[in-house]
C-alpha cells in the first residue's frame, strides 16, 4: 500500500520576493534623496530668513558640505544655534525690564532725574545724587528709600541675573571724619542702596553686589555744574549673562568686604553720637 505524500502550500512565497522588492525601492529612494541637488535660490532665501529671525544678519557659513545632501542648521551658520537663540531671548527679556522701569520712573515723576539706558553690558539705571542723598551724605532720605523699593520690585522679575550697584561722584574733593575721599563716599552710597534692595525688597545677596568708583568713571566731563550733577549718581546695572560670568565672582567678594566696612562706619558713628 503506497503512502500519500503531503504537498506543502507555497502560495505565500511571493511575499518574500515582494518584501525584497520594497527594500530595494526604499534603498533607491534614499540614494536619490542623498544625491539630489537643492534649489540654491530657495535655500539661500530660507537661510537668510533664519538668520534674520535669530538676530544674525552677518554670518554666512558653509551652505552645503562636500558630501552633498541637505545641510543642517549648524552647517548653515557655522555654529550651534542655541547660544544665538538664548541671546535673542535675553535681549527681549531685558527690553521688557527696561519698559517696566521706565513706567515706574514716569509714575514717580523722576523722568529728568533717573535715566535708563541699554548698554553692551546690559541695562543701567542711573539715579542722580539729589534723588537719593544730601550733599556729602550716604544716608538715604525716606522718600528715596521708597523710590529704590519700587525700582527693586521690577528687579525681582529678573531671576538669574547679576545686579551691580555702583556709586559715583564728581571730581570735587571731599574730606570729613566719615569720608576722607570720594572713593569712600561712593562706596558707602552704593552700600546704602544695596541694603535697601536686599533687606527691604528681598533680592538675594548672591545675585547683587555693590562697589564704588569715586570720581574715576564720569558720564560727562567735570567742567560745568550741570555735568558734575550728572556724574554724582548711583548706577544699578542689570548685567547680561556674558558679563555675569566674568564679573560676578569678584564683585560678590567686594560686596561682602564693602558691606562689612559700611557696617563698621555706621557703628563708629553711633558710638560717637552716644559720646
Amino acid at each position: 500500500m503506497s503512502r500519500i505524500k503531503l504537498v506543502k502550500d507555497n502560495s505565500e512565497r511571493w511575499l518574500l520576493t515582494y518584501a525584497d522588492l520594497m527594500n530595494l525601492l526604499l534603498i533607491l529612494f534614499i540614494l536619490l534623496y542623498t544625491m539630489s541637488k537643492i534649489d540654491m535660490a530657495k535655500y539661500q532665501t530660507v537661510a537668510a530668513s533664519l538668520r534674520a529671525a535669530l538676530g544674525d544678519s552677518t554670518s554666512t557659513g558653509q551652505v552645503i558640505g562636500e558630501g552633498g545632501g541637505a545641510p543642517s542648521l549648524i552647517d548653515i551658520e557655522g555654529q550651534d544655534p542655541s547660544p544665538v537663540i538664548e541671546a535673542k531671548m535675553e535681549e527681549q527679556q531685558l527690553e521688557g525690564i527696561r519698559g517696566g522701569i521706565t513706567k515706574v520712573i514716569q509714575m514717580e515723576g523722576l523722568a529728568g532725574e533717573v535715566d535708563v539706558t541699554v548698554e553692551e553690558r546690559g541695562i543701567v539705571i542711573s539715579i542722580e545724587e539729589r534723588v537719593l542723598f544730601r550733599s556729602g551724605s550716604a544716608d538715604l532720605e525716606p522718600e528715596s528709600k521708597q523710590t529704590i523699593e519700587k525700582l527693586g520690585k521690577v528687579l525681582l522679575a529678573v531671576p538669574g541675573k547679576m545686579i551691580r550697584v555702583e556709586g559715583h561722584t564728581d571730581n570735587v574733593p571731599i574730606s570729613s571724619l566719615r569720608f576722607p575721599d570720594n572713593q569712600e563716599l561712593s562706596t558707602a552710597r552704593a552700600n546704602s542702596v544695596w541694603r535697601i534692595l536686599v533687606n527691604n525688597v528681598g533680592i538675594s545677596p548672591k545675585s547683587i553686589s555693590a562697589t564704588g568708583y569715586g570720581e574715576y568713571r564720569p558720564k560727562k566731563p567735570n567742567d560745568t555744574e550741570e555735568n558734575r550733577a550728572q556724574n554724582r549718581r548711583v548706577d544699578i546695572a542689570i548685567l547680561k549673562e556674558v558679563f555675569d560670568k566674568s564679573e560676578s565672582g569678584m564683585d560678590s567678594v567686594n560686596t561682602a568686604d564693602e558691606s562689612s566696612a559700611g557696617e563698621t562706619q555706621i557703628k563708629e558713628e553711633t558710638n560717637e553720637a552716644e559720646r
